[in-house]
Parts: structure tokens; sequence; C-alpha cells
């Protein structure tokens, strides 16, 4: 059996739609079938885009489709002091510099070019970034199979503190996925280019790193991820087996041998018996209707 929970991490700045069905319920099914926790993590750092209720929404949503998670439902702005510890941590290897750079002069940069690395001293109005070097990243993805990257050459040095104050998403997500509690990561394709850094900055903090598996993500008919900035709709909760039964399909259960319970406690039942990642599509994307 595995060792460590599975987790999902949805944002509070919407309503759940298909495509984080699709990401919860593979989630779901890989921790359950390998007989380890599901936890559920609210990522609530980005502030400026939280709405009200939106956390109690995908509460409401996950329940109805029978994803019950296991524990206390936690929350990044309740971990605050352990992400200033791990910019401290990187700030003692000499790793972080500030930087005043602009979205818009780096707009044309493929990756980082270092313009302010000299910049070690605390400054106004500045972001806060860590150095990768030459860094490397290697990990055998579950779905993808053996990936590598070269941090230098695709992203250079990144934000792992913003602007504005709040705590990068690469830096906190690196920190909670990188807790002895947490062993499984199944998640979005979507997210596959952010695994390279999580891993660095783990390796640098001196966590684990989980086990990774990417599934692909729903997109639409002009081949747009679903998501809230393409307006996909929210989760239909009366039509919960129906959704249900739609992702089930695309995560390569056979429409055919799909039961006709209608409960969705039932339908995750049968589901996790079943479940397997190599039923998975190798396709990054599915186009749903």
């Amino acid at each position: 059996m595995a060792r460590g929970a599975g987790r999902f991490a949805p944002s509070p700045t919407g309503p759940l739609h298909l495509g984080s069905l699709l990401a919860a319920t593979a989630s779901f099914l890989d921790a359950r079938s390998q007989g380890v926790p599901w936890r559920l993590r609210i990522d609530d750092l980005d502030t400026p885009r939280n709405q009200p209720g939106a956390e109690d929404a995908i509460l409401r949503a996950l329940e109805a489709h029978g994803l019950f998670w296991d524990g206390p439902v936690t929350r990044q702005s309740e971990s605050l002091e352990t992400y200033q510890a791990a910019l401290a941590k990187l700030a003692s290897q000499q790793l972080l510099f500030y930087c005043d750079c602009s979205r818009r002069r780096l707009a044309r940069e493929t990756a980082y070019p270092g313009t302010c690395r000299r910049y070690r001293e605390p400054r106004s109005d500045c972001a806060i970034r860590v150095r990768v070097n030459e860094s490397t990243v290697a990990f055998d993805d579950l779905v993808r199979g053996h990936t590598e990257e070269n941090l230098a050459s695709t992203v250079g040095d990144f934000v792992v503190r913003r602007r504005d104050g709040i705590i990068a998403y690469q830096l906190a997500t690196a920190v909670d996925d990188g807790s002895p509690a947490i062993g499984r990561v199944i998640r979005g394709n979507d997210l596959l280019a952010n695994t390279g850094r999580q891993i660095f900055l783990m390796e640098k903090l001196g966590l684990d790193r989980p086990v990774y598996g990417h599934v692909p993500v729903l997109v639409n008919s002009k081949g747009q991820k679903l998501s809230k900035q393409t307006h996909a709709a929210p989760l239909a909760l009366r039509a919960a087996p129906g959704n249900l039964r739609r992702v089930l399909g695309c995560l390569g259960f056979p429409a055919a041998e799909l039961p006709a319970e209608e409960r969705c406690e039932d339908l995750m039942a049968w589901a996790t018996k079943a479940w397997s990642l190599t039923f998975l599509p190798r396709r990054q994307a599915i186009e749903i209707s």
C-alpha cells in the first residue's frame, strides 16, 4: 500500500465545474484504491481573487458527488508562519533576491534573465525570486512517464513571494505537498509545468516529494481548458450522478460498464474497486461538449 494521503486543493475563486470534478474524482479514486486518506485543502492565499461563499459551495459540490474527504478541511491561510519559515530557509542559503521587473518588461522573455539578481537586500514594492542556477529536475509521473526539466532554460528564477506580499503559489504548494502527510498528488495536466519548480523548492527545503500523476484536462470546442476564465458552467448538483458518469467516461471507464446506480456514493464505490491509472487516455486534453 502507498504511504501518505492524496489531496485535492481547489482555490475559492468560484464554484467547481466539470473540469474540477474530473481532477477531484481522479485524486479521490487514486487515494481510495491505494488505501490512503483523501485530504481537502483550500488554496486561499490569493485573497484578491477569492469569492465570498465559494469555499462553502466547493464543499457542498464535493459532498453532492460522493467525494467525502478525510479529516478536517485545511486552508493555506492558516499556514502563513510555515511559509515565512520556508522563505527564511531559502534566504539562509543565499537563494533569494528582490525583483522589480514588471510583467510588461519580461513579456518577450521565455525565461527570467536574471535582471535583478544583484538585489539581495530588502527593497520596497518588489517580488522575491529564487535562483535556480542550472538546476535540472527529473521525476517519474504516474501518467506521463519520465520527465526532466532544466529550470534555467524553461522558466529561470521564479517568484516565491509576490510584489503585494502574498506567498506565491509555487512556494505554498511545495511546502504543503512536501509534508509527510501527503504522498500522492493526482491533478490536472495543466499543472504539470509547475511540478519541476515545486520539486526544486522541496529539495532546497529538505522536504520529501510526493508521487505525481497528471491526468488529462477537459477543454471546450475551442480547445480552451474548462475554467472560470473560459466561463465553464458551474456543476449542477441536481445532476450529480450524470456529472459523475461523464467524468468517469473521460477517465477511461467504458460507458457500457458503468453501473445503473443513481446514488453517487454507490457509483464511487464501484469506481474505486475498478480504478486503474492505466485506464487514463494518454492525451493531454479531452474535448467535451
